[in-house]
């Protein structure tokens, strides 16, 4: 007996005796010979797409856990907000993702090419030469194509002016009429990843030029459910004041429609990652003024951390204090003693002033509630009567 066969799985399974191994089970077929490996490149991507596209007829099994995915909010143009109506949604096929990654990787560069000169320039805030090379090609047909181009990552030269926080660079290519909203193959706009990044004026700079605020739907997070991550409300208020949709945390799609909570609101993640007092009483009256859903919002955290002034705040936008948590408790019946869990149960136990409940049945006729607060300083209105319903006083 070789060496080979000693180490045959199942060889030894019985005892040993002089004449070898008894009861010892056949040894099983040795495995079918593994097709001989090709480089993978960038540029054999529909090749490994197209062999992806081959397992469609692979069924995944009915025991995988139960999948769900909200519907749409249609009261804003690509709004892909959730909702607590749920329906069952089928587990993407191996051909649904290999059309995601086909799609994702088109019109990229190839590997051997590397970078052009545009993108190297702007992703080292290099101004002076970006510029030169914009001069270079400035009455050229195809220079808009060059300005555009992804690399092989899907990035553009702006979108690697964002990333690095290159804001001159960034202005040159807004200036001679870069897309803006072009994506990188995680679906990533430049704003997007400005706002990942930390970069304010970048930001600012993309929205004034016209950047979509909710970033894209290949994505599954936005603009401002990253702010609210990175725990800064600067981005948070800059993305609202742009027009970015306050119900907007996530995208939902065929592949990620299914694992996100639907209950989790931007108010809870104002209230979870943001740190400050002031930050969160800032974005909380932000994004109440620009009509944020509260229907599924609970005060328990607030009372948690004795967030007295916080829940001022949503009393006065009509928040209702009734939700329950898992365990069937009303925010006031928590095992809690602090100044917010009196102040709540004061609110509760009181009438609402005739004030606070003619304005919020006032803004409450409107179809999307709050949503269009701005306007009414167009109206021709008392300024005392505007800033009562734009709840100044709040």
């Amino acid at each position: 007996m070789d060496f080979e066969d000693m180490r045959r799985p199942g060889l030894f399974t019985g005892p040993v005796s002089s004449q070898g191994p008894l009861a010892t089970p056949p040894p099983p077929p040795p495995p079918p010979p593994l097709p001989p490996r090709s480089s993978t490149t960038v540029t054999n991507v529909p090749t490994a797409v197209q062999f992806l596209s081959d397992l469609s007829s692979y069924t995944i099994p009915e025991t995988e856990a139960e999948n769900t995915c909200q519907d749409l909010d249609n009261t804003s143009p690509n709004a892909c907000s959730l909702s607590n109506n749920s329906h069952h949604c089928p587990q993407p096929s191996p051909k649904d993702v290999a059309e995601v990654i086909s799609r994702q990787f088109r019109n990229c560069l190839p590997q051997a090419h590397g970078e052009s000169d545009l993108h190297r320039a702007a992703f080292e805030g290099d101004a002076v030469r970006l510029q030169l090379l914009l001069d270079q090609i400035a009455g050229e047909s195809y220079k808009f194509d060059i300005i555009n181009q992804r690399n092989r990552l899907g990035c553009t030269p702006i979108r690697l002016a964002a990333t690095g926080g290159h804001l001159e660079c960034l202005t040159c290519l807004v200036d001679v009429g870069a897309r803006i909203d072009i994506v990188d193959v995680k679906c990533q706009t430049p704003l997007f990843v400005a706002v990942k990044n930390r970069r304010l004026e970048c930001s600012r700079k993309l929205l004034q030029s016209g950047a979509c605020p909710d970033g894209d739907p290949g994505n599954s997070s936005t603009p401002l459910y990253v702010a609210f991550m990175n725990g800064d409300v600067r981005y948070v208020l800059l993305l609202l004041e742009y027009g970015a949709y306050p119900d907007k945390l996530r995208h939902i799609s065929r592949l990620t429609g299914n694992v996100f909570n639907p209950r989790f609101t931007s108010l809870d993640a104002a209230v979870e990652y943001l740190m400050g007092e002031e930050e969160i009483y800032l974005a909380v009256k932000a994004l109440l003024v620009c009509g944020c859903k509260s229907d599924n919002f609970q005060y328990h955290m607030c009372v948690y951390h004795n967030r007295e002034r916080l829940i001022d705040v949503l009393h006065q936008f009509g928040v209702r204090s009734d939700g329950r948590d898992i365990n069937n408790r009303l925010a006031t019946e928590l095992n809690v003693h602090n100044a917010a869990i009196r102040r709540l149960a004061y609110l509760r136990e009181n009438p609402r002033s005739l004030l606070s409940a003619c304005r919020i049945a006032i803004v409450s006729c409107q179809s999307r509630p709050r949503r269009n607060l701005d306007r009414l300083d167009g109206l021709p209105l008392p300024s005392a009567l505007i800033s009562y319903l734009k709840f100044s006083d709040v």
